[in-house]
């Protein structure tokens, strides 16, 4: 019993693997719906990534890219030295001659930098601007064709850092605005659109930037316009400004942001602004709505559709339903480019969840809107490396639409499986993302599906095991309904997965008899490969918990990981556990009071506490553990069914039996919410004020116990003589 009263805490810095409850804060599906340009324009312009690849297949065969060298666009920094190296290989003296300079180029760019952290001295300033003319006047030498656009660019670039901004102006009217479409055309325009800004001209470079793709220097920008007052000062000034696009995209995903993630009655924007957000109250996104009506209707802006859209998810965002139906649908009749119908029409689809009836006619219209977002997720991702704009759109129309208006509406199967469809789709990308094969099998990714930050087995571990076996009635069926069998094709329903889950809620349950056929389908490979293996393979369930702790060992000294904790699993003990179960009830059932029957109370004790959630063998009944443990209102209270059973045995004539039962039941009252004989709290001067409560189980339990060994001290053992427990309730003298 030494040191019981802390044993929760001790299990709270005890790597367990996973947590026991499943957390109350989960996945906010805050996925922004607003969408009039592709994502990774925010990334920077899209030419950085066509020079990336320039340089990657220019060295094709002779310099391997990896991953980060063609998402980060860092090829050629990487391997610079490697790059000159394959041009002189190749004979391409013209190629090298230009990356020699390029590279005296980067040299001074990087000196540059260093005044980010420390004063140049004049001498320095001298020595950098001399470097930075010779790399100008060597560029403005060339008098080649074949790397004249690189030439360009590279003298561009200079007088970039040299603060020549006219120059570039005049260099990019006069001569590179008639260049042939290519990266480093856009990059030299991608200047000349800073060289705008430099000299006020705030939309005029907008619409440069915007033409090479690159919203996120709209954004720099246009910073201090992010907002209404902003939106119509642009619009006043252009109703076509390619920044409008980024602004009223912006405000909108900030009204959604401010809605689903600031605390209600709190005018608290810190968490906001450190994502880069805005705050947008309820009083401006009014407004806006009004304003994006009128621009809609005024005819000066050539895409209505952004204003109409932009509207109808706004008040879609503040509840206003009916609003938002009818803005969505002026959006789709409206003019605009096809990405903003394409948005308009998933909004719609998003609004049309909050109030529709689940007839034939909406189920077939939510069918084909899933297959029509399946095929845009596809195209979009074929071009991106990463996730992207529509995986967000069907995560928000499932998670905050689809699965309230099923639940809503009686269907609590429909909604599982559409969640976890969702969570299949996002598994099978982070697996294509990360270049895994497609997971067969039991592999060590598994221990995701017993996760308390799984969402879908959160839900399906909350369910009585009754409700979890209709489910996955449901999900290996054939539905008569095409959007549920579109659902549950996508659904997990792996056999051996279910049956575990199944067979081990059935445990908690108590319900030995019915976990049985469930738990006998399990193989031990499947066993071998979940988190729980660990525990399974250290720990036995017939040990006395209460005078024996079985520690796990774990691999890594360091840390705990799940991927590489897995221990071999060679008999299926939770099988084992069911059966010795139900043969000490039947037993038990059979015998008659006196020393046999107190044994066989004893042993069951011992089995219930350490297949509760408090015991060595939590993994019996659940599949992860935290510090917060308790039974669940559907599940079979194991401690207090071992109480039940300690308690028949604490007034055995066999004073062996006796002292094991009176220490077992002072020990498990410690485990029990409410139960504990004291509380520290402290004094205005921080002192430790101890508070008994004489009128706790466990306080009653600890009592009898102190009763019995100062009757008996010769029979109590070393062990319950050195319980820092009972010494510290002997030491107050039994009085609170």
């Amino acid at each position: 019993m030494r040191k019981f009263i802390i044993a929760a805490v001790l299990l709270a810095v005890l790597p367990t693997g996973n947590m026991q409850a499943c957390v109350s804060e989960g996945p906010t599906h805050n996925k922004y719906m607003f969408s009039v340009f592709r994502r990774d324009a925010m990334d920077g312009p899209a030419y950085l990534a066509d020079i990336n690849q320039y340089w990657i297949d220019y060295c094709k065969g002779r310099i391997a890219a990896d991953d980060y060298d063609r998402t980060g666009y860092t090829f050629y920094n990487n391997h610079r030295s490697e790059v000159l190296k394959v041009a002189q290989a190749k004979g391409d003296q013209a190629m090298a001659a230009y990356l020699k300079l390029l590279n005296r180029y980067i040299d001074v760019c990087d000196l540059f930098t260093v005044d980010r952290w420390s004063y140049p001295t004049k001498e320095q300033l001298a020595t950098r601007k001399q470097k930075a003319l010779a790399i100008l006047n060597a560029a403005k030498a060339y008098r080649g064709t074949q790397l004249r656009q690189q030439y360009t660019l590279l003298q561009m670039r200079a007088n970039m850092i040299l603060g020549y901004d006219l120059a570039n102006a005049n260099l990019w009217n006069q001569h590179v605005k008639r260049f042939g479409k290519s990266c480093w055309r856009e990059a030299m325009q991608n200047i000349y659109a800073r060289t705008l800004y430099k000299s006020g001209k705030r939309l005029e470079a907008c619409d440069q930037y915007a033409l090479t793709n690159d919203m996120n220097s709209i954004k720099r920008v246009m910073g201090n316009y992010r907002n209404l007052a902003g939106i119509k000062s642009v619009y006043a000034q252009n109703p076509n400004s390619p920044a409008l696009n980024y602004l009223v995209q912006d405000f909108v995903n900030n009204v959604q942001e401010t809605l689903d993630q600031k605390p209600k009655n709190s005018d608290d924007c810190e968490w906001l602004n450190e994502i880069d957000a805005k705050c947008i109250f309820r009083n401006e996104a009014l407004a806006f709505v009004e304003f994006a009506k009128t621009v809609a209707k005024q005819g000066k802006s050539a895409t209505p559709c952004l204003w109409w859209t932009a509207a109808g998810m706004t008040d879609y965002l503040l509840g206003n339903q009916q609003q938002a139906m009818e803005e969505t649908e002026q959006a789709l009749n409206a003019a605009g480019t096809q990405r903003m119908t394409d948005n308009a029409r998933a909004i719609r689809l998003l609004v049309t969840t909050r109030s529709a009836r689940l007839d034939d006619a909406y189920t077939t219209y939510l069918l084909g809107e899933m297959r029509w977002l399946d095929g845009m997720i596809k195209a979009e991702r074929s071009t991106m490396a990463y996730d992207n704009h529509y995986t967000d759109v069907k995560d928000r129309v499932v998670h905050k639409g689809l699965e309230p208006l099923f639940a809503k509406a009686g269907r609590p199967y429909m909604a599982l499986a559409l969640c976890d469809m969702m969570r299949q789709e996002e598994s099978a990308y982070y697996a294509m993302a990360y270049k895994r094969e497609e997971q067969k099998g039991y592999s060590k990714y598994q221990y995701m599906r017993h996760s308390p930050w799984d969402e879908v087995f959160c839900q399906m571990d909350s369910m009585k095991t009754d409700q979890l076996v209709g489910y996955y009635r449901f999900v290996t069926s054939t539905p008569n309904n095409a959007l549920e069998r579109y659902t549950v094709a996508r659904a997990f329903k792996d056999d051996q997965y279910f049956n575990d889950l199944i067979g081990t809620k059935y445990m908690a349950e108590g319900a030995f008899a019915k976990a049985i056929p469930y738990l006998e389908k399990l193989s031990t490979e499947f066993m071998s490969n979940q988190p729980i293996s660990i525990y399974e393979a250290q720990t036995n369930y017939d040990v006395v918990r209460w005078f024996k702790r079985q520690p796990i060992h774990y691999n890594s000294n360091e840390y705990y990981s799940p991927d590489n904790e897995y221990h071999e699993v060679t008999t299926n003990k939770k099988l084992e556990f069911c059966k010795e179960m139900m043969r000490l009830q039947s037993q038990y059932a059979l015998t008659r009071q006196g020393q046999p029957l107190e044994e066989l109370s004893y042993q069951l004790a011992v089995r219930y506490f350490q297949a509760s959630c408090y015991g060595d063998c939590w993994w019996i009944t659940h599949h992860y553990k935290s510090v917060s443990d308790s039974a669940r209102s559907w599940e079979l209270d194991y401690a207090k069914q071992a109480i039940e059973h300690l308690n028949l045995c604490k007034h055995s004539q066999d004073e062996q039996m006796r002292y094991r039962t009176l220490y077992a039941l002072a020990f498990v009252h410690a485990y029990i919410p409410g139960n504990s004989w004291m509380s520290i709290t402290y004094d205005k001067d921080w002192n430790e004020v101890m508070n008994y409560r004489p009128e706790s189980a466990q306080y009653k339990a600890l009592a009898e116990l102190n009763d019995y060994a100062t009757n008996h001290p010769e029979r109590i053992d070393e062990y319950a003589r050195r319980c820092d427990v009972l010494q510290r309730f002997q030491a107050m003298n039994h009085q609170p």
